[in-house]
């Protein structure tokens, strides 16, 4: 009888656990203690499950190379998963790829300045990734044109699109030679100014026809096309130059050209996974993840999902990619704390549809794909429940890398009540912080109202841009109406389905926006809900904005709150340094401070090139409110515990001459080891 006892007490210690630990050199059939850790998260994972919460699991000091995505549901409710005291684990989305050799043959279409240049690395037959890691930096993937994207060509027509594809006819046919039709290839279209663009995957290449299907359910080619600027990507005639890559997937094959001459102690690596984790609740039958923390983690080495492979369930707009490095959806009061998330090849954290009560705070995240924080809710509809979420003290640098430039450091579409403050936001191709819903002019075919399917080009491109729109969720009355023809939605019936509402921007460091597009703004709104506040924000770019607003509150951006923001920017904006359409209500905008100002920094004339005379900002000659609000902001950082990594703002010290942005690099990663 004293057996099963004891068996018993063995067991009930197991179950309280609260601590488990799982380092490199573990082992899962280890009890998961500090003395005896586990090798992977996974089995940690598993163990935690079968234990009382709330569990905390410990990485221990090193690199971790999860085969999978750790997805968190409902059964990890309750767990926190940190670093160790003050180390450092780094989880690797990515693979090593080893054995470099040089390349002796001359491959059919290499261009003979890369002849006895090149290097060539065996890999799993069908893998196509879209980013390469050379000893830790990021390299070139081999582009047809390397030109800035208004010099790329548009030379090209297009039939409709269809369900197997849309055809594309090239009139330099000699630009298809040599190109496998297998998918390797992307086409990077830029469709109107303002950065609508897609990374369209080519198959069916002919050149002798000159022709060429564009895949891609993210969008097509053709609609509303002002420009159709395009180049390719990712095939052995565009290396030209040293650093730069690409992927023979059919072979097997991966080339380089290495700066140094040699690979020869090189550690390069590829990302494999698309998201290292996921939290996914139930949301059908309401059932949350709940009171997760990550916390203290380095996450680095993701890829993206090409356009021909995005689910039906993803939201196609115009430039963000859904997917993340920390993927959340169906979450409650969860946290991303304090950790380091890097060269993610989507974006870096997604809060997707029910988010609620989430707190991103602390974070680096840096060199992402496409958006740095992406709060995505539902379409114009009923269902408002991504909300009530705070992102505070993040520093959010360099993002929309992976051809998604429209992309922001955070990024808003039908999500309110949240806050956004003591962020330094660093270097976008577009804006940085950005909110945006839909517009009533989309919404009054029913064609479109109700998610048909239309093959016009120009439906298709109206269907799209509805945003996933949730018809059923209007009331009967409305439907009936918009099927019949006979109702028209206007500025202010469409405001209850507009969920970016709310929200409070404040105490945010901005610099450097618009690093690749000219619209938009460092702060900007489109088509939201009532009632956000842009408070207390500073805004620096060390060039002109001579195709938007600094501070954008685009259609239908209405009872706005626009106050006590500084902004330098030392040049024009073209559409007013605070841009409102004529026909906007609603908004309160004043005690705003344009400092620096010289008389060439007028207002130009699009937009509201009036906001001085209405008072919506005063002007300053010196640097004095720059200085002093960022002391402000800095001084609450710090109470709070700093951002990570400890980053200068950008901002120019009283005397420093000021460079133009442009005219710099990227950033080196330099205080990241990998193993």
């Amino acid at each position: 009888m004293k057996i099963p006892v004891i068996i018993l007490l063995v067991l009930t210690c197991s179950a309280c656990a609260a601590d488990l630990y799982v380092a490199p050199g573990g082992s899962n059939s280890a009890p998961g203690t500090l003395a005896k850790p586990f090798a992977t998260l996974k089995a940690a994972q598993d163990t935690a499950r079968d234990t009382e919460k709330p569990v905390t699991i410990y990485l221990r000091e090193g690199s971790y190379f999860p085969k999978r995505t750790l997805t968190l549901t409902p059964a990890d409710s309750g767990l926190t998963i940190r670093a160790y005291k003050d180390e450092t684990p780094i989880l690797n989305g990515g693979r090593a790829i080893t054995g470099w050799r040089k390349l002796t043959t001359e491959p059919a279409g290499m261009v003979p300045t890369a002849r006895g240049k090149l290097w060539v690395a065996d890999i799993p037959k069908g893998w196509c990734f879209h980013y390469l890691y050379v000893d830790g930096q990021a390299t070139r993937r081999a582009r047809l044109h390397n030109s800035h994207w208004r010099q790329w060509p548009q030379n090209f027509s297009y039939d409709d699109p269809g369900k197997d594809g849309q055809k594309l006819t090239f009139e330099d046919k000699q630009i298809l030679a040599n190109l496998p039709s297998n998918g390797d290839v992307e086409m990077i279209c830029i469709m109107t100014q303002y950065g609508v663009m897609g990374n369209g995957v080519l198959t069916d290449i002919d050149p002798e026809a000159g022709t060429a299907e564009w895949n891609s359910t993210q969008t097509h080619v053709g609609f509303r096309t002002r420009r159709r600027n395009f180049t390719f990507e990712n095939a052995l005639p565009f290396i030209d130059k040293p650093g730069e890559w690409c992927v023979d997937s059919h072979r097997g094959w991966v080339y380089y050209w290495p700066v140094s001459g040699t690979m020869t102690g090189s550690r390069v690596t590829a990302p494999r996974l698309y998201e290292l984790f996921r939290l996914q609740g139930d949301e059908a039958n309401s059932t949350w993840v709940e009171n997760v923390t990550i916390n203290g983690l380095t996450l680095m080495y993701t890829d993206r999902l090409p356009e021909d492979r995005w689910p039906a369930s993803w939201l196609r707009r115009q430039w963000e990619h859904v997917d993340a490095i920390v993927y959340l959806q169906g979450t409650k009061d969860c946290t991303i704390s304090n950790n380091r998330l890097l060269y993610s090849g989507s974006s870096g954290i997604t809060l997707d549809h029910f988010c609620q009560g989430v707190r991103i705070e602390g974070n680096e995240i840096g060199w992402s794909g496409s958006d740095g924080v992406f709060l995505c809710g539902y379409g114009p509809g009923t269902l408002d429940v991504n909300r009530d979420n705070t992102v505070v003290r993040n520093w959010i640098h360099d993002m929309g890398l992976g051809n998604y430039w429209h992309s922001s450091a955070i990024q808003i579409y039908q999500s309110g009540h949240n806050r956004i403050a003591l962020n330094l936001l660093q270097n976008s191709a577009y804006c940085c912080i950005s909110m945006v819903g839909a517009h009533p002019k989309y919404m009054q075919d029913p064609v479109y109202f109700f998610e048909g399917h239309p093959t016009n080009a120009e439906r298709q491109f109206r269907l799209w841009n509805m945003f996933t729109i949730r018809s059923q969720d209007f009331p009967q009355e409305i439907q009936a109406a918009v099927r019949s023809g006979t109702y028209r939605f206007t500025r202010d019936s469409i405001k209850p389905y507009l969920h970016s509402r709310d929200n409070l921007i404040e105490l945010n460091i901005v610099v450097e926006p618009e690093q690749l597009l000219d619209e938009g703004g460092a702060i900007y709104a489109w088509c939201t809900g009532k009632g956000n506040m842009w408070k207390d924000n500073l805004i620096f770019k060390s060039s002109g904005m001579p195709g938007s607003s600094i501070l954008a509150l685009d259609d239908m951006a209405e009872y706005y709150t626009v106050t006590g923001n500084v902004i330098w920017v030392n040049g024009k904006a073209a559409c007013g340094t605070i841009g409102v359409r004529g026909n906007e209500q609603g908004n309160v905008i004043g005690d705003n401070i344009r400092a620096c100002y010289r008389k060439e920094h007028a207002d130009g004339g699009g937009g509201n090139a009036n906001g001085l005379r209405q008072g919506f900002y005063r002007t300053d000659a010196t640097r004095d409110p720059v200085y002093a609000l960022q002391k402000r902001i800095v001084d609450r950082v710090n109470e709070t515990g700093a951002w990570s990594g400890n980053p200068d703002t950008g901002i120019p010290r009283p005397g420093e001459t000021i460079k133009d942005a442009r005219q710099r690099t990227l950033p080196k990663d330099s205080h990241v080891t990998i193993e």
